[in-house]
């Protein structure tokens, strides 16, 4: 029997300095965050560029004006699901892929932890992209007119750099001062929306009279969605540092809040600006609207929009790395993690396509995602987040969270089902579904996988979770 990871006891670090936790349980005298903090965080987390992109995506897949806003709203209703799962992190005390040993056992969820690291890696680099074409537009506003791959290195090293000093040093850190990259990006998106709503067409339709019916507002929706289910594999993750009784509807509200009001706001956003320019280049598509100053600050905004994000998605990545069964520390793993992000970005600027690199990594979230979560949270809610925080990181037979040869068949068999409704109801740039293309082209990957993962399980281990939460005391 090893124990990859046992409680600690201790005094919280001060804001800059190194967190020492990693995917750990956190003790209850170092629970310093308020619930306030909790919302202003998932606002700066979500003021980033990324959702102001999915809201012109809504437009450009053919959709209204009116109809891309309702899929844009309509994507964003799983932030509820996010909101919720995150009291996971003050009740266990626990991050997702810790705590999510319980109904996969603590073999089997490394599978989870790699396919966590593996979608991380791929927001970080859209992130990290987005970032990177902001500075280099700023490289040209400064007067470098041909940054070429120099100016592409330089820039890389820059958004991804500073995110990684903020991911590295910890929690803490990303607490302070994701407020203050909520109020600059969502000041200056304001600004440019301001500037963009005079002269909308409110009943804008598609070019060449198409109007997009109910399958194609669904499929929008699964494409903005792909935001709110990339965090309900992290949501326990941040909140963990909250006091174990902080009630639940202050979690839920501040988190609800923050995160889906920021992402529903720069959504919009999107669809409104996007039906006044082509916005495949979402940095250079805004410059025909605004004046240079505008322009300027928008290109900052975007900067800095990366670095919040990446900064959190870092974080989360490098407690991954630690679930898959990496032995190291818990800024180890970030750095690790932060070289294979930096050669992604590379190779995407170098050789692939940015667009088409977006649509089919977002694309394919959504099979494995929402099926993981509903598992974990359905586990959760039958075992009221009440978990052994010593033997949830047992790495043997002792374990209460073992299973069979260290699996738990019914949480597999659960995921399975989810991700099998997944592929059967998703319409993608890589795959259109049997049920999908009867249809008319619906796609349901969003939701539809949820509902059954978390139904099969609560049927095979319902009973079974109850009983064993009743004997679980610590």
């Amino acid at each position: 029997m090893s124990t990859t990871a046992p409680p600690r006891s201790g005094e919280p670090p001060a804001t800059g300095t190194l967190e020492q936790h990693g995917y750990d349980f956190i003790p209850e005298s170092e629970r310093y965050m308020s619930p306030r903090q909790l919302g202003l965080f998932w606002a700066g987390i979500n003021s980033y560029q990324f959702f102001f992109v999915l809201g012109s995506e809504a437009i450009g897949v053919g959709l209204s004006l009116v109809q891309a806003v309702v899929a844009v709203v309509l994507g964003n209703v799983l932030f509820a699901l996010v909101a919720y799962s995150s009291i996971a992190g003050p009740r266990a005390g626990l991050p997702a892929l810790t705590l999510s040993r319980a109904p996969f056992g603590v073999l089997g969820n490394r599978v989870n932890a790699l396919f966590t690291w593996a979608m991380s890696l791929g927001f970080k680099t859209v992130n990290g992209l987005l970032g990177v074409f902001a500075v280099l537009a700023l490289f040209q506003q400064l007067g470098w007119r041909e940054p070429g791959a120099a100016g592409k290195i330089l820039a890389t090293l820059l958004v991804l750099g500073t995110a990684i000093v903020i991911a590295v040093t910890g929690h803490r850190l990303l607490i302070r001062v994701q407020p203050y990259f909520a109020v600059a990006v969502a000041a200056v998106f304001a600004v440019l929306l301001v500037c963009t709503l005079p002269d909308v067409d409110w009943s804008r339709q598609p070019a060449g009279g198409a109007h997009g019916g109910p399958a194609a507002v669904l499929s929008a929706a699964a494409l903005v969605a792909s935001g709110s289910l990339s965090y309900l594999v992290v949501s326990p993750d941040y909140a963990r540092y909250l006091p174990s009784g902080t009630p639940v509807r202050k979690v839920f509200w501040r988190v609800l809040g923050g995160g889906a009001g920021m992402a529903v706001y720069l959504g919009v956003t999107g669809v409104v600006v996007a039906t006044r320019t082509d916005l495949s280049d979402p940095v250079a598509g805004v410059r025909p609207l605004v004046p240079g100053w505008l322009f300027a600050l928008y290109i900052a905004a975007c900067f800095l929009g990366s670095i919040s994000n990446n900064a959190s998605v870092f974080y989360s990545s490098g407690l991954a790395v630690q679930a898959v069964g990496v032995p190291l520390r818990r800024w180890l793993a970030t750095a690790l993690d932060a070289l294979l992000a930096l050669a992604a970005v590379l190779l995407i600027l170098f050789v692939y396509d940015f667009e088409t690199a977006l649509n089919e990594f977002l694309s394919l979230v959504n099979v494995w995602a929402g099926p993981f979560a509903a598992v974990w949270i359905t586990d959760g809610v039958l075992r009221r987040w009440r978990y052994d925080a010593h033997a949830v990181h047992t790495v043997g037979r002792d374990s209460r969270y073992w299973g069979v040869g260290g699996v738990n068949l019914r949480g597999i068999a659960a995921l399975a089902c989810g991700m099998a409704t997944g592929l059967l109801t998703i319409d993608s740039p890589l795959l259109h579904s049997w049920l999908s293309t009867r249809l008319g082209g619906a796609d349901l990957s969003w939701i539809l996988p949820i509902v059954v993962s978390g139904g099969v399980y609560a049927a095979l281990a319902g009973r079974r979770v109850r009983g064993a939460a009743d004997r679980t005391t610590g």
